[in-house]
């Protein structure tokens, strides 16, 4: 596997250590996730763990709550 993945990057003018680097970092890039999702993550936590939150029985009742604020 090896040797075909060098002699496929070195067709292409690249070298395998600069290959490899580069894949790694795009691994790390999106599979950490920036501030928005980790916030959204947090308030989504937050909300789960929250007693007093709002919870429907249907998506029929969500939307008659929506309809009357119009």
């Amino acid at each position: 596997m090896y040797n075909t993945f060098k002699s496929i990057i070195s067709k292409q003018g690249q070298n395998v250590k600069g290959s490899i680097v580069k894949y790694m970092q795009s691994v790390i890039k999106y599979e950490t996730p920036n501030a928005d999702t980790i916030l959204a993550i947090q308030e989504a936590d937050a909300l789960k763990n929250d007693p007093n939150k709002k919870v429907y029985s249907s998506f029929d009742e969500v939307l008659e709550e929506l309809g009357d604020d119009e």
